[in-house]
């Protein structure tokens, strides 16, 4: 065997797990198609401060562009919800800059890393053949196989490990001047600009980050952005910029992965679709099913058994059993906001403000669960027959 494991995919999760492998001595190499760790900027670099903490990532200053302690809401009328306090709440990092250090801690741990290497194919016969071409093409030989390469994952399709097919395209660009706060995010909701998803703005230290999220529309992720910058009563006058810095086009994959293993095969991140429904976000909760399926590397080693029944067991069932509640919820919302008519997100702004959500928000402000908060939610008798159709939201808390 060249390898214990191969990981397919040098984003976080790919990272994160195989720093996971090396540090417990055993032989990892990551297999990355770019030729650039961090390199496309596929998401925001917006992390929770407690995710970083529980996956042990102890960021240089250098890396974090801001620091956020708040965010504000806007329905699809222009209607206002701050949640905000004096504590900081997450953290803005350097996307690039941010790979790049989970791939020196990998790289410390023991972990190889092959860049400019695409995958073409996997067999399995007494261990995993791993055929790539880069520099060379040749055949890696692998115990095991993480595939961490993202949304619309060949290692999910080549091992028939069914993920979700629901996607959010997303456009976002960097531009040098926005009128929002330096500690606050701003999200925007409404069909017409963001349809089934949401549009936001996003300080980021010297310049401002400005995206948009949809799905279903008929028309391009870029178009909507541009009309979103140009046409948004509230938006369009705190874009002051109009020369874009960066320009970056990429997928979200949404919904509760059923599936994230095979026979001596395990998916993670995105691959999985281990990402919060309600935001996009998935580098925290990816991580952490990354690290999970790290650990499940080092113990089929020992162990020797390398079967789907032992994979599910050390990995599958301990990522839901850590994660499950929290990305049902996360999907719960997602098709609640999904279900809603402007008009009727118009209204649940409306009885947010007038009950006051906002101190919940502040009080509960853990992004990556949010089953406590949602709880809590539903104890407010107005926000409870406003939602009482949605019996999805309510079950799974």
């Amino acid at each position: 065997m060249d390898f214990d494991c191969i990981v397919v995919g040098g984003g976080p999760a790919g990272l994160i797990a195989s720093k996971e492998i090396a540090s417990a001595g055993c032989s990892v190499c990551v297999i990355e198609e770019h030729q650039e760790i961090g390199y496309p900027a596929k998401c925001s670099g917006l992390f929770s401060i407690s995710g970083l903490k529980e996956l042990g990532i102890k960021l240089d200053s250098s890396i974090i562009a801001v620091t956020i302690k708040g965010g504000r809401f806007y329905s699809p009328c222009g209607d206002e919800l701050l949640a905000y306090s004096d504590v900081e709440r997450a953290h803005v990092a350097e996307r690039k800059m941010f790979d790049k250090h989970l791939a020196r801690e990998a790289i410390r741990a023991g972990a190889k890393i092959k860049l400019r290497t695409r995958v073409t194919g996997i067999k399995i016969d007494n261990g995993i053949s791993v055929g790539t071409k880069g520099f060379e093409e040749e055949v890696l030989k692998s115990r095991l196989l993480i595939g961490a390469d993202g949304i619309g994952s060949n290692i999910a399709r080549w091992s028939k490990i069914k993920t979700p097919k629901k996607v959010v395209s997303c456009a976002q660009i960097e531009v040098e001047n926005a009128e929002v706060e330096d500690d606050v995010a701003e999200m925007y909701f409404g069909r017409e600009y963001a349809p089934n998803f949401y549009a936001w703005i996003m300080p980021k230290g010297e310049v401002y980050e400005v995206g948009v999220g949809s799905r279903g529309s008929k028309h391009t992720p870029l178009n909507l952005l541009k009309k979103f910058i140009s046409d948004h009563p509230v938006a369009s006058k705190k874009i002051k910029s109009e020369s874009m810095l960066e320009v970056n086009i990429g997928g979200i994959p949404l919904g509760y992965p059923e599936d994230t293993v095979g026979e001596r095969i395990m998916i993670v991140g995105d691959a999985a679709s281990q990402v919060k429904s309600s935001t996009g976000g998935g580098v925290i909760t990816g991580g952490i099913a990354a690290r999970i399926a790290g650990r499940a590397v080092v113990k089929a080693i020992e162990e020797e058994d390398f079967s789907k029944e032992f994979l599910k067991k050390e990995y599958e069932d301990r990522w839901k059993d850590e994660l499950g509640v929290e990305l049902q919820v996360h999907s719960a919302l997602r098709e609640m906001f999904d279900g809603l008519a402007d008009e009727e997100l118009d209204d649940l702004f409306k009885i947010a403000i007038e009950e006051d959500i906002s101190k919940l928000m502040v009080k509960f402000q853990d992004t990556d669960r949010p089953s406590k908060f949602v709880k809590e939610l539903l104890k407010n008798e107005r926000m409870l027959t406003k939602l009482q159709r949605f019996l999805e939201l309510k079950s799974v808390v």
